[in-house]
């Protein structure tokens, strides 16, 4: 009875593999067909779903912030935003089916992201609607739309559990580490043909295109900027931080860490971005302080070490690559005129936008005006932007306004912007609290998460921000937190100690007197 049932589930297994390989090669016999890209999707799909249902909330974590798409869908959409939605829907249908798997609930924050929400469905309703050229449309800038409601969705995936404790610090690990991804699109050219495939999943930068089809401007004879290698070694400063804390990373006992950071941080001007540069300066102090290090023995090293660092960099800044004189360039340093001139011409460039998208603030207070436009109105803005020279027109249109203020209230008005305001003030009192008062074993992960968050919120206000593409960070430092921690921790109120009895002395007992 047993071979007969053996051999019968053999014939079963024989039955179903052999047809579906034989299917499989057909459609890889033309494997840029979106028809072969569909079917052995579905294939694989259906070959991970045993593993999405078991691991879908750990591997959205890690993977929110990959430059990773998905190339083989129309519009190359990210791979986080894919698993956004598969994992909400598999945390819905677990929950429908088992209602004691809850989500993580904090209302706090809830409430502002769903007024958030309405206010970006009503806009585009009543500006042109949600449409995609990928998918034939006459109306852009569904994409935006798209992600910020992409977000929305990753942040309740999120919350669908709090991470167990063997799974917390690896997934919260990735979540810094692996934008390190991001780099290689920058080493398309060191690869060569067999790694090519890669670069579908990753897209080429500029830079590494440059570099990948021999141009000589990406020699070094010109400022070249290698901005996804800086991006990347800015996930690794990241990871440092949050798995380690300076303590940790600052120390004698693990040199390896100490001279790994100051290369990374040297590697990230490379870039040539002087906000990145920024960014690490004003995260680490706010860590610094987080960890309560100001009054350490560490505060008078870290000064002496960053005057004299200062020092040899003002002493040899012209020797320097040029990517690295621009990131620097917001210093009053001797550099290169090249790079000055790039980094002035940027920032020109933006001031002339500013000065000119500002008059129209006004008309868009009560509602926004969107983010969808059509190609008559780009071409239109590509036809003035020759012929008066003005080429932050382009970038009109499509709403890049690099400030965050105006990529909020342009497109959304003044709703927009309450609602933003009230999802920051609700979500930093969440990372507050859990940096202050969650679970001792994840505090250099709060504290990062926190510091991180600071930053980035005087980063879109005042430096460099955009709306549908900041607020996936935003929400993905939420999220984390709150799967982290379980929700918002709160101060634990410490049982007052418990009076001491007054001690009565106990008196020897009395002899009996002797008959007489």
């Amino acid at each position: 009875m047993t071979s007969t049932s053996t051999l019968l589930r053999t014939l079963l297994i024989y039955s179903i593999c052999l047809p579906l390989a034989i299917f499989l090669g057909y459609l890889l016999a033309t494997p840029l067909d979106y028809t072969s890209f569909f079917g052995v999707g579905l294939v694989l799909f259906l070959l991970l779903l045993p593993l999405l249902l078991r691991w879908h909330h750990v591997w959205l974590i890690a993977l929110w912030n990959t430059g990773a798409v998905l190339f083989f869908l129309p519009g190359r959409p990210y791979l986080w935003l894919l698993m956004a939605w598969m994992s909400l829907a598999i945390a819905l249908v677990q929950f429908i089916l088992n209602r004691r798997q809850k989500f993580v609930s904090v209302p706090s924050i809830t409430r502002p992201l769903i007024f958030l929400a309405a206010v970006v469905l009503v806009t585009a309703k009543l500006t042109g609607g949600i449409g995609l050229n990928s998918l034939g449309s006459d109306v852009q800038g569904g994409k935006r739309y798209i992600l910020v409601l992409s977000s929305i969705a990753g942040y309740f995936a999120f919350c669908s559990r709090q991470l167990p404790a063997k799974q917390a610090v690896i997934a919260a690990s990735l979540f810094f580490l692996l934008p390190i991804t991001n780099a290689i699109g920058d080493l398309a050219h060191l690869g060569g043909g067999p790694f090519n495939f890669l670069f579908l999943m990753f897209p080429v930068s500029g830079e590494g295109l440059r570099a990948l089809i021999g141009d000589p401007g990406a020699t070094g004879e010109e400022l070249t900027r290698y901005s996804q290698v800086g991006f990347a070694s800015a996930a690794v400063f990241s990871y440092l931080l949050a798995r380690y804390g300076i303590r940790e990373v600052f120390t004698l006992r693990h040199p390896v860490r100490f001279f790994a950071f100051l290369g990374l941080c040297a590697v990230g001007t490379l870039g040539g971005f002087r906000s990145t540069v920024l960014t690490f300066v004003v995260t680490f102090a706010i860590l610094f302080y987080l960890e309560g290090l100001v009054k350490s023995r560490l505060l008078p090293i870290f000064l002496l070490s960053g005057t004299l660092g200062l020092v040899v960099l003002v002493g040899n800044i012209d020797r320097m690559p040029l990517s690295i004189q621009r990131s620097v360039a917001f210093l009053p340093l001797k550099i290169d005129p090249l790079a000055r001139l790039s980094a002035e011409t940027s920032s020109e460039w933006r001031v002339q936008m500013w000065k000119h998208v500002l008059p129209e603030v006004p008309k868009y207070l009560l509602l926004g005006k969107g983010y969808a436009f059509n190609m008559n109105q780009a071409e239109e803005a590509a036809l003035e932007a020759r012929i008066t020279g003005e080429t932050y027109l382009g970038a009109e249109v499509a709403g890049d306004y690099h400030n965050g203020a105006l990529s909020l209230i342009l497109p959304f008005g003044v709703f927009g912007v309450a609602g933003f305001v009230w999802l920051m003030v609700a979500g930093g009192k969440v990372l507050y609290r859990n940096c202050h008062f969650g679970d001792p074993i994840y505090a250099d992960i709060n504290r990062f998460i926190f510091a991180t968050f600071l930053c980035k919120v005087v980063f879109f206000f005042l430096i460099f921000g955009s709306f549908y593409s900041d607020l996936s960070q935003f929400l993905g430092l939420f999220g984390l937190s709150v799967s982290l921690n379980g929700g918002a921790a709160r101060r634990v109120a410490l049982a007052p100690a418990p009076a001491r009895p007054s001690v009565v002395p106990l008196r020897p007992p009395r002899r009996a007197l002797p008959a007489t």
